[in-house]
């Protein structure tokens, strides 16, 4: 039999206490996988890539925000909730994958609440050729993998890519000042 030791639950031999302590550092262990590995605001609802996040900010003038993109149009508003679509909009960054070479369209919702507003975007579709014979591609096919999120190497370069893009799209800053 084991050495007991006296603790605060109660007295319990070595051999289980090694394992609570065990146990309790494989949970540890996960959950800090399971935090760090989420870097951008992707995921997954209903089968379709949706990108969320969250701004601070008092601005509640979201059409002004909206305005001064030419490729973004709000299609309905009611009350402090924007719906719009962004057409055809195309940004690259080094190391991403060709599709970020086509035009990217995508459906938004904005909506405005005590000092923060909530920007999803989904529906979002690549699409290249002349306009009338554009072939369009789901951004699904590109980002999910057995219904979950690619993950490393190139997929995490796309992410973030995209994720710097639609933050800018859709922040109330004017310019950014790079940090060098």
């Amino acid at each position: 039999m084991g050495v007991k030791n006296k603790y605060l639950w109660g007295t319990v031999n070595n051999f289980t206490a090694t394992a609570m302590n065990r146990y309790l550092m494989m949970v540890l262990f996960s959950f800090s996988i399971n935090c760090f590995a989420q870097d951008t605001n992707f995921l997954v609802s209903n089968g379709k890539v949706v990108w969320e996040n969250v701004f601070i900010s008092n601005e509640t003038n979201i059409p002004n925000i909206i305005a001064r993109h030419t490729r973004l149009k709000i299609t309905s508003s009611s009350d402090n909730v924007y719906k719009g679509r962004g057409i055809d909009v195309r940004n690259t960054c080094p190391g991403t994958s060709d599709f970020f070479k086509d035009d990217l369209s995508f459906d938004f919702e904005i909506e405005v609440r005590d000092g923060k507003y909530r920007v999803t975007v989904a529906n979002m579709v690549f699409s290249k050729g002349p306009k009338k014979q554009k072939a369009t591609t789901a951004a699904e096919k590109y980002f999910l993998a057995d219904s979950k999120i690619k993950t490393g190497g190139e997929a995490d370069t796309n992410f973030t890519c995209l994720e710097n893009y639609f933050t800018k799209l859709f922040s109330m800053n004017l310019a950014y000042k790079s940090k060098s």
